[in-house]
């Protein structure tokens, strides 16, 4: 099939994909690795869909995700298009050589990334597919007393008073959605408020 053209901007489309020899040679050593508890290959789907985009107009993206949960993500990235939700960057963190830090502070919403939790050896939800980060620019990482926040480009965001494009705040649409359709949200944490990470808990 041929690339997925971004449609008219009040249409979604999507469609999900099994990760071909293409796809896994842009992942192979960056995202995926051979470890053995990295998923393999056919536990994992390329998910390929359009989105709204910061400046108004409308993009095709990609996350890789479980393939267990990818129709659970083409039903997310549908009802954020639905209401008007805008998504800065939706690629592959392979094309930030999976450097978590480098696609957080190109505003990069991604999925799939096998590793670990930072600051910890334990493996994040990332590693399996079940987590993705929607705007990280728009939604940083936030420690209590808000002294503390990554990604740094998230500066103008970290006040959360004045509800802009792309955030992600309670009560709010997009977390009635995600309450809805069963997604944990980071920000709802108490030792770090992780405001652009959910993760599908059901």
């Amino acid at each position: 099939m041929g690339a997925l053209l971004p449609p008219p901007r009040d249409r979604f489309a999507a469609r999900v994909r099994s990760i071909d020899a293409p796809t896994a040679a842009r992942m192979h050593g960056r995202s995926w690795r051979d470890h053995p508890r990295c998923p393999p290959h056919a536990a994992l789907a390329l998910v390929e869909a359009s989105h709204l985009t910061l400046e108004g107009g409308a993009a095709t993206g990609e996350l890789v995700v479980a393939q267990a949960i990818a129709g659970r993500v083409v039903t997310l990235l549908a009802r954020l298009h639905a209401i008007g939700f805008p998504i800065a960057s939706m690629r592959l963190v392979d094309d930030h050589d999976a450097d978590d830090d480098r696609s957080m502070a190109a505003g990069n919403s991604s999925a799939f990334n096998f590793r670990t939790i930072a600051g910890t050896d334990l493996l994040s939800q990332h590693a399996f597919g079940l987590a993705i980060d929607l705007n990280p620019v728009q939604n940083p990482m936030i420690w209590p007393g808000g002294g503390r926040y990554v990604p740094a480009e998230a500066a103008p965001y970290v006040d959360r008073r004045t509800l802009r494009p792309g955030m992600i705040v309670r009560p709010g649409p997009v977390t009635a959605i995600l309450d809805e359709q069963g997604w944990e949200w980071g920000g709802d944490w108490r030792h770090v408020a992780d405001l652009h990470h959910v993760v599908w808990s059901r």
